[in-house]
C-alpha cells in the first residue's frame, strides 16, 4: 500500500475527525474535575465515543501495517514540545488509572433510587452523592484511555498525510558516524566479512530492489531492505512496520579476484538509550507509585524489566541476525570466517 497515492481530501477528512474525537475526550476528562452532579452525563458521552475508538485507532493502525511504515519514521520530525506534551500526557493517564482504581470500589450502578458499588457482584449501597462522584470517575478513567487512542489516531493521520505530501520522509537511509567510526563492543555491534561474485553496481542495485510479495499481506516471509546504497557503501536496515533496532552498514572491496564486503550490523543508538531508561526509570515510577499510597506488585516491575527491557535487547540480536541473512541472501555471498588469514588483509575500496 502506497500512502503517497491516497487522496488529500481523504487524509485531511480523516485528520480532521480524529482530531474532533480528541477534542471531545478531552473536554470531557477535564469536565470529570468538575461538578459531581455532571457525572452521569459524562460517562453517558464517555460510553457513546468508546466504540469510536475503533473507528480512529483501528484504520490507523491497518494503514501503518499495509503500508509497513516504519514506526520510528512514523513518529519523526515533530516539533520537541509535541514529545514532551505526549510522554506527559502518557505519564498522567497511567497515574490516573491507578488513581481512579483506588476511588472506585466497584462500578457504580443505579437501581430505582437505590445506589451502589458493583464490586465483582457484591453491591455496596452508597448515597446519591457517592453516585455522582463514582461516575464521574468512571468518566475520567474512561475518557483517559480514550484521548490517548485518539490522540494517537490523529497523530497517525497527520504524519500519513504529511507522508502523502512528501512533507514527510519514509524510506531515509540510517546513519551515526560516531558509532560507525567507533563501533560498540560485540553483541550491540559485529564486524562481518562477505564475498560474492557480483559487481558493486549489482549488489547496490540488488539491495534496494523490493522481493515480491503479495500487496495485500500485513506479513511476508522477507520484506526487503531499504536505505540507500552506492558501488561505495550501503546504509540499510529491515523493510518492516515494527521499529528497527539495528542497521547495517557495508562497505565494498576486493577479495582476491571477487567483490568482497566490510560489513558491520549494530544497534541503533535511540533503542539503547530507551531500554536503559526503561530498566532505570520503571524501578522508580515503582517506589514513587508505593510513596503516592497505589503499591504495584514487585513482580509487575520484574517483568517489565526482564521481560520488556531483556525481551527487547534479544529482540534486536534477532532482528540482527535475520538482518544479516537478508544481505547475504540478496548479495548472493558468503561469510568469509576472521579466522582466515587474508581477512585482515582486505583491500576496502571499490575495484
Amino acid at each position: 500500500m502506497d500512502v503517497g497515492k491516497f487522496p488529500a481530501p481523504l487524509t485531511k477528512a480523516f485528520m480532521g475527525f480524529a482530531g474532533l474525537m480528541a477534542v471531545a475526550a478531552i473536554g470531557v476528562h477535564l469536565a470529570s474535575y468538575g461538578p459531581d452532579e455532571i457525572g452521569p452525563d459524562l460517562m453517558n458521552i464517555a460510553l457513546a465515543l468508546f466504540p469510536v475508538v475503533f473507528l480512529v485507532f483501528g484504520p490507523a493502525v491497518v494503514v501503518v501495517s499495509f503500508a509497513r511504515i516504519p514506526f520510528e519514521r512514523l513518529f519523526a520530525g515533530l516539533r520537541v514540545y509535541v514529545y514532551i506534551v505526549g510522554a506527559a500526557v502518557l505519564l498522567y493517564v497511567f497515574v490516573d488509572f491507578f488513581w481512579m482504581m483506588q476511588l472506585l470500589p466497584g462500578q457504580p450502578e443505579q437501581d430505582g433510587s437505590n445506589y451502589f458499588f458493583n464490586d465483582h457482584g457484591s453491591l455496596i449501597p452508597i448515597s446519591l452523592d457517592a453516585y455522582r462522584m463514582g461516575m464521574q470517575h468512571s468518566a475520567r478513567l474512561f475518557s483517559g484511555h480514550e484521548l490517548i487512542f485518539f490522540g494517537l489516531g490523529a497523530l497517525v493521520a497527520y504524519q500519513i498525510d504529511r507522508i502523502r505530501s512528501g512533507r514527510l520522509a519514509v524510506n531515509v537511509a540510517p546513519r551515526d558516524e560516531a558509532i560507525e567510526r567507533s563501533p560498540m563492543p560485540y553483541p550491540l555491534a559485529r564486524v562481518v566479512g562477505l564475498r560474492t561474485s557480483l559487481s558493486p553496481e549489482v549488489c547496490a542495485t540488488k539491495l534496494l530492489t523490493p522481493p515480491r510479495r503479495p500487496t495485500w499481506s500485513l506479513f511476508a516471509a522477507s520484506q526487503g531492505l531499504r536505505g540507500q546504497a552506492t558501488a561505495t557503501e550501503f546504509r540499510v536496515e529491515m523493510v518492516s512496520p515494527q521499529s528497527q533496532m539495528i542497521y547495517a552498514v557495508g562497505l565494498f572491496g576486493r577479495f582476491g579476484g571477487a567483490t568482497a564486503v566490510r560489513l558491520l550490523i549494530t544497534f541503533k543508538r535511540w533503542p539503547l538509550i530507551v531500554l536503559g531508561a526503561s530498566a532505570l526509570l520503571v524501578p522508580l515510577v515503582w517506589a514513587f507509585m508505593a510513596i503516592a499510597g497505589f503499591p504495584l506488585p514487585w513482580i509487575m516491575v520484574a517483568f517489565v524489566v526482564v521481560f520488556g527491557v531483556g525481551g527487547n535487547l534479544f529482540f534486536g540480536l534477532d532482528q540482527r541476525r535475520r538482518l544479516l541473512a537478508q544481505i547475504k541472501r540478496t548479495l548472493e555471498a558468503t561469510e568469509i570466517p576472521p579466522s582466515d588469514p587474508e581477512f585482515a588483509l582486505l583491500t576496502w575500496n571499490t575495484p
